[in-house]
């Protein structure tokens, strides 16, 4: 749940931010989300956005073949990264990570030149990630 209060924050107005995974008892897998948004968004394609990092797994999610007839993936690519049998978008990006983030957070180092304001004291504030 603090992932997505985090998420909210973080965003536009112009994005929606859906608690259907947060929501959903048991398991919760990426194409159960998608099957929930075709219900919610008939007539819509979906896109699945990744770093160049976690697309190198989805060969082995749950029922990966199923989710990749349903979604396109668009990769975006970290400095570096080795190019994917996908749709790629080079931006230049921070060479960080979310999981560096956290570590950044636990180990009480300064990310305010990573995250929005908001989101750093509500981390700080609700003790997130061993903040405190």
């Amino acid at each position: 749940m603090a992932d997505l209060a985090i998420t909210s924050m973080g965003l536009s107005g112009k994005v929606e931010v859906l608690p259907l995974e947060v929501n959903r008892d048991g398991d919760s897998y990426t194409l159960d989300t998608v099957n929930e948004l075709s219900i919610k968004y008939p007539n819509t394609n979906f896109t699945l956005i990744l770093g160049s990092d976690a697309v190198k797994s989805i060969g082995q999610w749950h029922k990966s073949t199923e989710l990749l007839q349903k979604v396109k993936v668009l990769v975006i690519n970290r400095p570096g990264s080795a190019p994917s049998d996908f749709d790629e978008v080079n931006i230049k990006a921070l060479d960080i990570s979310s999981t560096k983030v956290r570590k950044s957070i636990s180990e009480r180092e300064n990310v305010s030149n990573l995250l929005p304001a908001k989101v750093v004291t509500f981390v700080r504030e609700y003790g997130l990630y061993g903040s405190r």
